[in-house]
């Protein structure tokens, strides 16, 4: 668990809402002090925050290339290709995973982000619905597509996209965008994952969640639902420091009944306050729940 400045022992004279954001700088590393520099600080990252965007700023979450960046939302360049934190983080994506140090999938807000090992077995209790995906398909929980992708991993494990877009009957062009949607509804349930990107040509080689990380899986079945969303929900607010537990809920596609009933177990432990409303902050358009 990550250190903590709580949020009542800040400076009478400052504002709690700067406050509040001046804790996400320290453990978003949105400051040139804690920026991500290499691999090994960035894994560190990911480890702390438990999950963060890739590549995306201003989610509620931490996100890689800010913290590469050391500073809050950093505006794309009009040539990404000049920006280092971007590059940096492209390639972070591909070597970190690969080294199964950390999954990356479209799992936070349907945005690419890392999750750290220790809370994968807490998303994939919470994200993987139960009786396999056939049964998903059968109460129309699953497209097509996706199913048909699934089959084809299922029935003969890794393969590329080129062959998924073939084997699922998805490989016209005016096809490609429900495929493309098909396999983001993969990820965001945590039924298949990339595992290796080829560059010559370039491709995605995809694969099944259940074989790629079967232990991590196991581990999760011995979760309760409520135990997996406490897990999720203290490095949340310990990390972030505050949020809309609703918000919050959508963006870790969590039930929201869960969070607030786990929020209320967390307030009653004296670990974060509920129902606060803070100015200049975002979230604060519905009551926010601060980190004690």
């Amino acid at each position: 668990m990550p250190r903590r400045r709580p949020a009542q022992q800040v400076d009478a004279r400052e504002d709690l809402g700067a406050a509040l954001e001046r804790y996400r700088d320290h453990h978003f590393r949105r400051t040139p002090a804690r920026r991500v520099t290499n691999d090994h600080s960035a894994l560190a990252f990911i480890e702390e925050s438990g999950f963060c965007s890739a590549f995306t700023a201003g989610l509620g979450v931490p996100s890689m290339r800010e913290a590469i960046e050391g500073r809050r939302e950093p505006e794309l360049p009009h040539h990404i290709q000049h920006d280092p934190a971007l590059m940096m983080t492209w390639r972070l994506k591909d070597e970190l995973p690969a080294r199964g140090a950390v999954y990356y999938g479209k799992v936070i807000a349907g945005r690419p982000a890392f999750v750290a090992l220790d809370l994968l077995p807490a998303f994939l209790r919470l994200r993987i619905a139960a009786g396999g995906y056939r049964k998903l398909y059968a109460r129309g929980l699953l497209s097509h597509c996706a199913k048909l992708i699934l089959d084809t991993l299922v029935r003969h494990g890794p393969a590329e996209t080129k062959a998924l877009k073939i084997s699922s009957g998805y490989a016209q062009p005016n096809r490609r965008a429900e495929f493309d949607r098909a396999i983001k509804e993969l990820q965001e349930k945590f039924l298949a994952v990339k595992v290796e990107e080829r560059y010559d040509p370039f491709t995605y080689v995809w694969d099944t969640v259940a074989h790629r990380w079967a232990e991590a899986l196991r581990e999760a079945r011995r979760l309760s639902p409520d135990a997996a969303t406490e897990r999720l929900l203290r490095r949340y607010f310990a990390v972030a420091g505050f949020g809309n537990e609703r918000a919050v809920a959508r963006l870790l596609g969590l039930r929201a009944d869960l969070v607030e009933k786990v929020a209320r177990r967390l307030e009653r432990e004296g670990l974060i306050r509920r129902g606060r409303r803070v100015s200049g902050i975002r979230e604060a358009i519905a009551h926010l729940t601060i980190f004690d």
